[in-house]
């Protein structure tokens, strides 16, 4: 699919938005949420663990947490900000985008406040059932959540759908989308996806992906490198290490602990494995972002 068909086909589902503010209960950790979070912070501090580092957010920041994306965030104090619960798909049924290679963090503008506004305007009263992600993340009904809320009018509908775009773009890189596409083959991805990060602390077997895409364990292979440009062993033992690093900058766990928990229980390969994608040592990556 050539990128600019795929710009005139995607398509962005809203599930929540509100406008808060948060105190330091707003602290949960190792987080997996189905759909993506934007946020826009208005005032006061957090701060956000996500792909093995610390990002802060305060006001003016735009912040993006794809989904399936391990993280954890906290508030030492209070911040007030919008956010946007969504999916994202192509239509015809793909996602839209390589999260992996996504922007996370942007300094909004003017505009991008104006937006925001608009969008809380026109999609009151549709805030999330639950403080705790851990709730709210494992309820069945998550996607169906729109009955509960009040019909929008279709123009209503159709100019939130371009403000979140709109917004959505602001993370967007010509690598994000370069390896999107959409197959008959690949419609159920999303599925494996979600299976991967539900049991990366598990043996997880390519047969039991490939039965999950209804395909063959080649002809799987092939389609998952395509979509998510790594073959799916690689895609696991990254997704495997960025939860690591995450474990590591967010816990007083220990390392055979944490190389446990992200299934791979052999310490020493669990030392190789990092050292070899992240050039240290787990023990030198702690000491170093703790300092």
């Amino acid at each position: 699919m050539q990128q600019t068909d795929l710009l005139n086909r995607k398509s962005l589902s809203i599930l929540y938005t509100d406008y808060v503010s948060v105190g330091t209960w707003w602290n949960f950790q190792d987080v997996i949420s189905p759909f993506n979070r934007l946020y826009l912070v208005t005032d006061g501090y957090a701060a956000v663990h996500i792909r093995g580092q610390r990002m802060e957010l305060s006001a003016g920041d735009l912040f993006l947490i794809p989904k399936f994306t391990f993280h954890s965030y906290t508030c030492e104090q209070r911040m007030t900000h919008y956010y946007i619960c969504f999916t994202d798909e192509i239509v015809g049924g793909r996602s839209l985008f390589q999260s992996s290679a996504l922007q996370l963090k942007q300094r909004a503008t003017d505009l991008d406040y104006l937006l925001m506004q608009r969008f809380f305007q026109l999609n009151p009263d549709r805030k999330l059932p639950s403080v705790d992600p851990k709730v709210y993340d494992n309820q069945k009904n998550l996607f169906k959540c729109k009955e509960d809320f009040p019909e929008n009018n279709p123009v209503k509908e159709l100019e939130s759908n371009g403000i979140l775009l709109q917004l959505f773009s602001r993370f967007i890189t010509a690598e994000s989308l370069s390896g999107v596409e959409r197959t008959h083959s690949c419609e159920k991805m999303d599925t494996v996806i979600q299976y991967i990060h539900q049991h990366l602390g598990e043996r997880i077997f390519v047969t039991d992906l490939a039965t999950l895409a209804c395909l063959t364990p080649d002809h799987f292979s092939k389609v998952f490198k395509r979509v998510m440009g790594l073959p799916p062993c690689e895609y696991i033992l990254e997704k495997r290490i960025q939860r690591a690093q995450t474990l590591l900058l967010t816990s007083d766990l220990s390392i055979s602990v944490i190389a446990d928990k992200v299934g791979i229980p052999d310490l020493s390969q669990f030392s190789r494995l990092f050292t070899r994608l992240l050039h240290c040592s787990p023990r030198e990556y702690r000491k170093r972002l703790l300092l």
